[in-house]
């Protein structure tokens, strides 16, 4: 399987390898690079003024110091290969992570590399050896639950002297789910759907096995049997006691703010789903019918995220 996705990941770099010789390198003056221009002129003028060689010669050297500069600055980014960026959900409140695959397929050193983008959180430069592959990863703050919107992503560098800065586009962040913050004090409300779920408590002893139900519990699996048959089976114990599944509504919630609704209700769903029991999700026009598996609270935690959303957009 890893070979699988190392395999994968290098026909991936390859193919953004190609689009990367394409690509173009802006090079710019930094702060300190406007101040070592400043420098030159200034040597210049003294030379032509006083009619000083040595002041001549300080001159074209520090032109010739700026030119080197210029050049392995760009070469610094040039060459690299990069992968498209991920992103995962975040909650409200919290930095939005993204990771972006880079490999440097020569046998040169690449130093000073930092991914940017407008709002993104300053991060640590990173260094990237010959023949290897790093993990780029940048932030932008959350500040509210729905989609953060893309925005152009840079990879810069403004080594070896600091004065020119080099970056190369590396593509548009995606967008990315933001969770409503899970806050609120309010106890989970035990309005159940009559229905008994098919989590069981393991109490008492080993009874008997049944066929695996989507939302059995990975540590009620019968793996001996999986072995021996080739099918999932569950294991049952005496004593074990379906509860039955929760309904979360919208009208269970005291706050009377929109946000803050959201907010009890997605902590209602993270501390239910940790107990292992099935619930179901009600909103105004929207009704999740009760599980307990991770892609339910996937869909219940991205109904909280993009309430309104629609409407809003309209």
């Amino acid at each position: 399987m890893g070979t699988l996705v190392k395999s994968m990941l290098s026909i991936r770099l390859s193919l953004r390898r190609q689009e990367t010789v394409r690509l173009k390198l802006r090079t710019r003056l930094t702060p300190s690079g406007w101040g070592f221009v400043g420098l030159i002129v200034c040597t210049f003028l003294m030379s032509v003024n006083f009619s000083n060689n040595l002041i001549f010669a300080m001159t074209f050297l520090l032109a010739g110091i700026a030119m080197v500069g210029w050049y392995h600055t760009r070469i610094n980014v040039r060459g690299l290969a990069l992968a498209d960026w991920r992103s995962e959900s975040v909650f409200a409140g919290r930095n939005a992570v993204y990771r972006m695959a880079v490999e440097n397929p020569s046998k040169g050193s690449h130093h000073g590399l930092l991914a940017t983008a407008p709002g993104s959180v300053p991060g640590a430069e990173r260094h990237l050896a010959g023949g290897e592959q790093m993990e780029v990863v940048l932030e932008r703050p959350a500040p509210r639950r729905g989609l953060l919107k893309p925005v152009p992503a840079h990879l810069s560098s403004c080594f070896p002297l600091g004065i020119f800065q080099a970056r190369v586009f590396t593509g548009t962040l995606p967008e990315c789910l933001v969770y409503p913050a899970p806050e609120g004090e309010e106890p989970i409300p035990e309005h159940t759907s009559g229905q008994q779920a098919h989590l069981l408590a393991e109490s008492g002893t080993y009874k008997d096995m049944r066929r695996y139900s989507p939302g059995d519990p990975l540590s009620h699996i019968h793996w001996k049997a999986l072995a021996r048959f080739d099918e999932l089976y569950t294991k049952e114990f005496d004593g074990a006691q379906g509860k039955p599944a929760l309904w979360l509504c919208w009208e269970d919630v005291r706050a009377r703010a929109v946000e803050q609704k959201l907010s009890q209700l997605c902590r209602w769903v993270l501390d239910v789903h940790a107990q292992s029991r099935e619930y179901g999700l009600e909103l105004p026009g929207t009704k999740i019918e009760p599980a307990s598996d991770e892609a339910h609270r996937q869909r219940c935690l991205r109904a909280l995220a993009l309430y309104g959303e629609e409407e809003a957009r309209r």
